[in-house]
């Protein structure tokens, strides 16, 4: 399980970088609820089911049940943002995803977030880091190259991008 502070905004607001478990069902489900329209600009739709509170707290069992690390990004108890590093392989390799809600954007959040996860993988011994970004969203394509990933293959509708720990 991890917690970290990641960053203060002033003396009084820090932002807390933690696991993703059932204790943020309700923050999560509120977070994705404000954001489902800004999300769904750029990816496909989650299905109706999960915009409730068991559906939420069913995904976060099943991203518990898979190879993987999820967190949640908070401030002040609300969720701002969340990342993923997910299909582990022996190989060393493994994806990460991140979402920053429409509120955060612009201000270094989903940068800040890539940061640390890149962190976590290098604790947990990966060796090379993919992101898929569209090519509709060049704010997460920033963040990417922003914490060293680089290009490697465009694909239609999407990209791939690799990092070398």
């Amino acid at each position: 399980m991890y917690a970290a502070v990641i960053g203060k905004l002033s003396p009084w607001i820090s932002m807390l970088f933690e696991s993703l478990n059932e204790s943020h069902a309700s923050k999560l489900l509120a977070f994705e609820l404000e954001n489902r329209k800004h999300f769904e600009s750029f990816i496909e739709p989650r299905s109706e089911s999960f915009y409730s509170l068991s559906g939420v707290q069913k995904h976060i069992v099943d991203l518990q049940n898979l190879s993987g690390e999820s967190f949640a990004l908070l401030e002040n108890g609300v969720v701002l943002a969340r990342a993923n590093i997910k299909n582990i392989q022996s190989k060393g390799n493994a994806e990460i995803g991140y979402r920053v809600g429409k509120r955060a954007t612009g201000k270094g959040i989903g940068t800040a977030c890539v940061k640390h996860i890149v962190s976590i993988a290098k604790e947990l011994g990966l060796n090379c880091l993919s992101a898929f970004i569209i090519n509709n969203n060049p704010a997460s394509e920033k963040v990417l190259l922003n914490n060293g990933f680089h290009l490697d293959l465009c694909i239609p509708n999407g990209g791939s991008r690799d990092f070398p720990l």
